[in-house]
């Protein structure tokens, strides 16, 4: 069909990643409401590249945690998150709280920073079907590692975001600009 392909349909929520803040953080100010949908929690054994990432040994125990992200009844995102172990309560309700606020309030583990990496890639059929969208549609691929404030990383979190549906939006400052010519 001939102009078929990628539609916006209204305006694309920005997320914010200047400030180290959980999904329903950056995104209360669109004043919509946020579902999240726990697809999965399961005990799991790090991959090689997992456990490099959060520092553990090989084949290591970790908390695997799968959640569609809906905003305004639409599917935002798809993410995965690989925690250590006691991170948070296994039984803990993720359909209810983020992550980050369990950690901060619930185990009293200070936020430290995060490393970002975002790419963009295609929609493969599983994550399609999920985010209601064409296989092979425009997704914004978010990897976030994040660190305690002791400098130990403890959640590692991909985030497929509809490439339709959100923006990603930083502020860059140049802490001393050079002075006018």
């Amino acid at each position: 069909m001939q102009g078929s392909g990628t539609f916006v349909t209204g305006a694309k929520l920005r997320q914010h990643l200047d400030r180290l803040e959980g999904s329903a953080e950056s995104l209360a100010g669109h004043r919509l409401p946020v579902d999240n949908q726990v697809l999965s929690v399961r005990e799991a054994i790090a991959t090689p590249f997992v456990a490099a990432k959060l520092r553990l040994p090989e084949n290591a125990p970790i908390l695997f945690i799968e959640r569609l992200r809906s905003v305004g009844g639409v599917p935002l995102s798809l993410d995965t998150t690989s925690l250590r172990i006691g991170a948070i309560p296994v039984d803990a309700k993720l359909d209810q709280q983020d992550v980050f606020a369990l950690i901060e309030q619930d185990l009293g583990v200070r936020l430290g920073w995060a490393e970002i990496t975002v790419e963009s890639v295609s929609a493969d059929t599983k994550t399609a079907e999920l985010l209601q969208i064409r296989p092979g549609a425009p997704l914004l691929l978010l990897h976030r590692l994040t660190y305690s404030r002791d400098g130990t990383p403890f959640n590692l979190e991909t985030v497929r975001y509809r490439g339709d549906r959100c923006s990603l939006v930083t502020t860059a400052a140049r802490e001393d600009p050079p002075p006018p010519q």
